[in-house]
């Protein structure tokens, strides 16, 4: 779904998707090869990487382009053994400031494997763009910013909200898992329990180390903590009735959900991290240190007292990322760097 619209909007590039789960609604015109891979790290990822570089050598593509970082990690390798030039996307890199330094030397080694398999590295996130190069990671010459962005015309139509509720609601929008701060939202709401409505809109990671139990959801879910409503379709009728939206990630490339929800008018309380304050514009007041669970409480404690400060902070929000995250603007950047490979090929 995050590339679908980049996918159709590309349509004079031939695509073949390969992916490591099952893909069962492609664009039209996009062909899918389903090669398993697991997220978590396994003995089995040799076996993936021998039938993703068996695969590639077979189809000979004039690049191949790997999201997420299992699939860099294993298919950047893949198809430079098999002859075809790479593309790395980086949606966050796994080293940047305020982790811890274990942390970065895994992070580190881990960037520096795939960037130094890459033809082309594109980034997200301008702190990436920067830091990438100064901490010897992945070369200037071989960066371009692509960014990330929304098909903004979406967000900003008028739509029905479909929760209704007398309180306030404050709402968050991720993957259940603690990289997305799920457990700090939890603590959030138990802190701030009667004050308002608390939902979370998301699926849950059963393969992921860091998920959410079963368990924790159930719990918070049971003493009426926080409303779980699962994977949606559509989120904007979702965004729509949310007061406030609270995004505690510890990481991000460039956080669509804080775009999405920006664009709808909806304040975004979030910590003050790499792509984030990208998004919402720290002058706004609604960035907390990271891991800073008390700060961000405070923050959504004062957006609660005052329904019309949170109007007005939803109204900056929108100004600051429709003219900087329209997904036309990722496409044209987009096709600048095929071109360039194309160009760099022949």
């Amino acid at each position: 779904m995050l590339l679908a619209n980049q996918l159709r909007s590309l349509n004079d590039v031939d695509w073949t998707v390969v992916s490591g789960d099952p893909y069962d609604d492609p664009p039209d015109g996009v062909a899918v090869e389903v090669v398993p891979v697991r997220r978590e790290f396994a003995f089995s990822d040799f076996v993936s990487f021998v039938g993703l570089w068996r695969y590639l050598r077979r189809q000979r593509f004039d690049f191949v382009q790997t999201h997420t970082p299992k699939a860099s990690f294993l298919g950047l390798p893949a198809a430079r053994l098999a002859g075809s030039p790479a593309i790395y996307t980086i949606h966050g890199a796994l080293y940047f400031e305020g982790n811890s330094r274990m942390a970065n030397v895994l992070g580190w080694c881990f960037e520096r494997w795939c960037c130094t398999w890459a033809d082309r590295v594109l980034v997200q996130s301008r702190e990436d763009e920067h830091v990438l190069p100064a901490t010897r990671i992945c070369p200037r010459r071989k960066l371009n910013y692509i960014g990330n962005g929304i098909v903004m015309d979406r967000f900003l139509a008028p739509v029905s909200p479909v929760l209704h509720s007398e309180r306030l609601i404050v709402m968050m929008v991720s993957r259940l898992v603690f990289e997305k701060g799920c457990a700090d939202f939890l603590r959030l709401a138990a802190s701030l329990a009667g004050r308002a409505d608390f939902v979370h809109v998301g699926p849950f990671e059963h393969d992921q180390s860091d998920a959410l139990s079963e368990e924790e959801v159930a719990a918070a879910s049971e003493a009426g903590i926080v409303t779980f409503v699962g994977a949606v379709e559509d989120v904007r009728p979702y965004l729509a009735s949310a007061t406030v939206v609270v995004l505690p990630s510890y990481r991000e490339g460039i956080p669509r959900v804080a775009i999405e929800a920006a664009a709808m008018g909806r304040p975004v309380a979030a910590y003050d991290i790499r792509g984030v304050r990208e998004v919402i514009n720290p002058q706004l007041g609604l960035l907390a240190p990271r891991g800073d669970q008390l700060a961000l409480t405070s923050i959504v404690e004062e957006l609660l007292k005052d329904p019309n400060r949170c109007s007005e902070l939803g109204d900056r929000c929108r100004q600051w990322v429709v003219p900087r995250f329209s997904e036309d603007q990722v496409v044209a950047r987009l096709r600048a760097a095929y071109a360039a490979m194309a160009r760099r090929a022949a």
